[in-house]
């Protein structure tokens, strides 16, 4: 093997210089290597450029996913030509739009994924949007003020200068200052007025949703009419009702009032009597009850009332013939004894 001093200093300079090259090369051409960055690369139609050019990023989501490679004219649209990193997906119906960072009209491209399967590798224009900038509205506006009537323009901001010099400074200033208060206000309650567009935003989706349950509760208005129809036909027949036969009360109240009087008022007499009388009927009840039990006892035997008469009453011969056991007819109390 030859020595570094031995070999041929020309041929060594040469390799080293083509080596150098190609290392400055894949350097600035990193993010092209084939082998090292596979990116995916794509292209979509844009009606124009919208401040688009070479090299400005592109995001999903507001994350830079890749960059624009070239831009050509392709008839009367701008074909856009961009990469994006390896293992992102997006599906057929991806969208593209311009996006601005700042009012002067620093753009990038913004794709918004969507859709199933796999995108092709051109995003037509009916999927692309092109944002307005300082630049494009200020030659919009030119261009619009070009079809003006400048002297009908002129005599208008005339009379308006007439009338504010007609007009009260005070006035003036004060619907300056209610205009700046306005502002204010607005621009103090910003997040306030965010929440409401984002509710708005989230009840129209809601809306949305609800669409097809909407449709079917208006398609049955008709039957909710029609029975609230036949409720209110119920109630007014109730109505009537109670109304006819209030009217009869009070017609029956009126021709017999005096009768009716008259019977309360011995209703209240007689509730005062009994009332008066409870105390006797609360005594009378216990001794009614007792005579109820005996008249039972007495007469339960028969068709005839049991006397006891104590032995007392009988004089002692009567007793002593009566006990005899050939006495006449029986000595069966129920038969009786006669001497």
């Amino acid at each position: 093997m030859k020595r570094f001093r031995e070999r041929n200093r020309a041929l060594t300079g040469a390799v080293g210089i083509a080596v150098t090259l190609i290392l400055v090369v894949g350097a600035l051409q990193f993010e092209h290597l084939p082998l090292i960055h596979n990116n995916a690369t794509y292209s979509a139609d844009f009606s124009d450029a919208g401040g688009l050019n070479t090299g400005d990023i592109v995001t999903i989501d507001g994350v830079k996913v890749g960059s624009i490679t070239g831009m050509a004219l392709d008839g009367d649209k701008v074909k856009v030509t961009f990469t994006v990193q390896p293992g992102l997906h997006l599906g057929a119906t991806t969208s593209a739009s311009a996006e601005v960072l700042s009012p002067v009209g620093t753009e990038y491209m913004e794709l918004s994924p969507s859709g199933p399967g796999a995108l092709n590798n051109l995003i037509p224009e009916s999927r692309t949007r092109v944002p307005y900038n300082l630049v494009t509205d200020l030659s919009g506006l030119g261009a619009e003020i070009q079809q003006y009537n400048i002297p009908e323009l002129e005599k208008s901001l005339e009379v308006s200068s007439q009338d504010l010099n007609a007009t009260p400074a005070k006035e003036t200033t004060a619907a300056f200052d209610g205009l700046a208060r306005f502002s204010n206000v607005l621009g103090d309650e910003q997040s306030a007025l965010a929440t409401i567009v984002s509710q708005g935003a989230a009840l129209s989706a809601v809306l949305s949703q609800r669409s097809h349950q909407l449709f079917d509760l208006f398609g049955q208005s008709n039957l909710v009419l029609n029975v609230l129809e036949q409720r209110r036909t119920a109630i007014r027949a109730l109505l009537t009702s109670t109304s006819t036969l209030s009217q009869q009360i009070t017609s029956i109240l009126s021709v017999n009032r005096s009768q009716l009087t008259t019977l309360l008022q011995s209703l209240q007499s007689v509730s005062a009597i009994l009332q008066k009388d409870s105390n006797d009927f609360g005594a009378a009840i216990p001794v009614l009850a007792a005579f109820s039990r005996y008249a039972a006892n007495t007469t339960g035997s028969g068709p005839f009332a049991d006397v006891s008469v104590p032995t007392l009453l009988i004089p002692d011969n009567v007793i002593s013939q009566c006990g005899n056991s050939k006495s006449f007819p029986s000595i069966d109390a129920q038969v009786g004894c006669r001497p």
